[in-house]
């Protein structure tokens, strides 16, 4: 009996065999796989509403950008002047959808749920906020070529076009370029960091305005506001979380 009961005793005391989730690599993967639930804050629903509405606003301004029939500076003028209704409308959706995408770019925070993409995320919503700043600032060049157009000669209006690049409208224009072009892609990749998009839409951030300079009118128009999914989805997430 004594050897029994010793022998059960050593039994119960030895340790259990650990399980797969007790080790530390399982429990990373598995707080990997569960982050918990995405709580933004009511300033970054907003912005949610924000980046849907982005994209959105760039197709309008696209679609009602005037064809440009002829290449260089006279073409783009005499695009713009021939019709300035639609000029118009074009170059306040533009503005408008980049005045979105700056409200918006800081909003994506709101879907951060854990360490992963704390340091990357910020950093790029800030390119993107800065670089969509400077972008719909200078949609403000349009209202002066258009006027310039009809009122000018096209000798004039490409004089007053040149001189009015100084040095500083450069810096603006291609910083713009760099920070807003470039941003929603970094913004993307981000995300996907963050584990708030799926990598596989990630890459498309980088493609937009780069699918819509082929000059492949509504389709390419159409295949750029596929190409904004990474920022839409974030959109949706954030106005959607409960």
């Amino acid at each position: 009996m004594d050897l029994f009961a010793s022998a059960t005793t050593t039994e119960d005391a030895a340790p259990a065999a650990a399980t797969p989730a007790d080790h530390p690599a399982g429990r990373g993967r598995a707080a990997a796989a569960d982050l918990g639930p995405v709580r933004p804050t009511r300033l970054q629903r907003l912005g949610g509403a924000a980046l849907i509405a982005a994209p959105l606003l760039f197709t309008g301004g696209m679609l009602t950008s005037p064809p440009q029939t002829s290449p260089g500076g006279e073409g783009y003028i005499e695009s713009l002047a021939n019709d300035p209704a639609l000029s118009l409308w074009s170059a306040n959706l533009l503005h408008y959808g980049w005045v979105a995408l700056a409200l918006g770019a800081f909003a994506t925070l709101g879907l951060l749920r854990g360490p992963r993409g704390r340091v990357f995320l910020p950093i790029a919503a800030a390119i993107l906020a800065f670089g969509a700043i400077q972008m719909s600032g200078l949609l403000l060049s349009d209202w002066f070529i258009i006027s310039a157009g009809n009122t000018l000669t096209m000798e004039q209006a490409m004089l007053l076009d040149e001189t009015a690049k100084e040095g500083t409208v450069a810096i603006w224009q291609y910083s713009g370029i760099v920070g807003g072009l470039l941003g929603i892609g970094l913004l993307s990749l981000a995300l996907a960091r963050a584990k708030a998009i799926s990598w596989w839409i990630a890459l498309l951030g980088f493609l937009p305005w780069i699918v819509t300079g082929f000059g492949l009118g509504p389709i390419g128009i159409a295949l750029g506001l596929v190409c904004y999914l990474p920022i839409l989805v974030a959109g949706v997430r954030l106005v959607a979380a409960r």
